[in-house]
């Protein structure tokens, strides 16, 4: 199989329930090469798919896939070290102690909040971490004293300290402001446009956080696929539209999208 379209994650007639049905029949597959973004209402499902990939939840019928092994035939703790997750629930986890040097270390033992001595080729892999997401001047810096953007470029390197081949990156503007914002969307551009690197799988609810770097996009709405595919096939004013279920219109400029309500 040619390496480009070698299958990293798949869901194939996925569907999961707790009170209600959180998503139904979803059937989705990311290749090497490819940026997704899963764009969707609050309440479409967009999280809960992610937690199901990272083990946080798990599926009541289809089949789930990833790096060529199977959620039920294998070992899914072992399996999903390769998926990374930057998002609030790690954020919050971490203890406010924590050095910028420790949170990047901590990714390389599977752990939150890193204990223990750092052996000079963790130090070193950490050190040029930090220097490929320009935090190198945290070093030595706490937790308690990050930004909110320098929080996520932080968990970002932690997964990549962790060679995770999958990255989901959950609503990482939440709580930024506009300036914050614009770095970390150039920030995540930067890392979407490099040959090397992990395949970066962006939850999100805001049309404009979609980076030029993007391949393909999933559509939810209340559990169920609206459309999936090559982000420039998929994004347009008719699927957006059923997707948040009000009539809208796409604008596309210099590769960025906005969205507005059609009159």
């Amino acid at each position: 199989m040619n390496a480009l379209n070698k299958v990293l994650l798949s869901a194939s007639g996925l569907s999961v329930a707790r009170d209600s049905l959180i998503l139904r029949d979803v059937d989705w597959t990311v290749r090497k090469g490819e940026h997704w973004v899963i764009l969707g209402a609050n309440g479409s499902g967009k999280s809960t798919l992610l937690n199901v990939f990272n083990a946080f939840m798990a599926p009541t019928t289809g089949r789930l896939f990833a790096f060529g092994r199977e959620y039920g035939e294998d070992d899914w703790n072992e399996v999903k070290s390769g998926i990374g997750y930057v998002g609030s629930e790690v954020n919050r986890m971490i203890e406010h102690g924590e050095s910028a040097l420790d949170v990047i270390v901590s990714g390389a033992r599977a752990m939150i909040n890193f204990w223990g001595d750092v052996d000079p080729k963790e130090q070193r892999s950490a050190s040029r971490i930090l220097r490929q997401i320009d935090c190198s001047h945290l070093r030595e810096k706490y937790w308690r004293q990050f930004s909110q953007g320098e929080r996520q470029k932080l968990l970002f390197g932690r997964a990549l300290m962790a060679k995770s081949k999958a990255l989901f990156l959950d609503e990482p503007c939440a709580g930024l402001d506009p300036v914050a914002r614009a770095n970390y969307l150039a920030f995540m551009e930067t890392h979407a446009t490099k040959s090397k690197g992990p395949a970066l799988i962006l939850v999100t609810h805001h049309i404009e956080e979609i980076t030029p770097g993007f391949t393909h996009a999933l559509l939810l709405r209340e559990g169920s696929v609206v459309a999936s595919g090559p982000k420039k096939e998929i994004l347009n004013s008719a699927n957006l539209s059923a997707t948040f279920n009000s009539p809208v219109r796409l604008r596309l400029k210099n590769d960025w999208y906005s969205m507005s309500l059609a009159k």
